[in-house]
């Protein structure tokens, strides 16, 4: 399965498009936050997360939650506000945006991962293969170890 995270107006064909709104083209309603998310462990190859990441209340349960869903070797494409951006403080309901390093917390080998992980991770963690602006946002590729 490919699950996108967050579909809203914008579903993706071959995917399992995810929303807490219903609308066109969505086939599962649920709130990100709340768990556990309504698929089975290591139930998808692929999660796509595009502009959600910076809207949900609990990140850290948020990641936990992508990779319990992820089979092993899945892949999280993750699109989010860049702290530099203008968009990252536009939009009223963003909690959050991120660096280059966000992500880090859940990458062994990492400094925050090493600093902080034990509490952040819980277990949870991801192989880092692919960060970079995409325009004035942040584009993060992670690969569940």
């Amino acid at each position: 399965m490919r699950l996108n995270l967050g579909a809203g107006s914008l579903p993706e064909d071959g995917w399992v498009n995810l929303d807490a709104a219903d609308l066109p083209g969505i086939d599962v309603v649920h709130d990100l936050d709340v768990f556990p998310w309504p698929f089975g462990d290591g139930a998808a190859e692929q999660i796509r997360a595009f502009d959600v990441f910076e809207h949900v209340d609990k990140p850290l349960e948020f990641m936990r939650e992508c990779w319990r869903v992820l089979a092993p070797g899945g892949v999280l494409l993750i699109h989010t506000a860049y702290w530099l951006s203008p968009n990252a403080h536009t939009d009223p309901t963003h909690k959050r945006s991120c660096t280059e390093q966000t992500f880090d917390y859940w990458v062994p080998g990492t400094y925050l991962h090493e600093r902080y992980g034990a509490a952040y991770a819980q277990g949870c963690h991801f192989a880092k293969i692919d960060v970079h602006l995409d325009g004035t946002d942040l584009s993060v590729t992670l690969k569940r170890a």
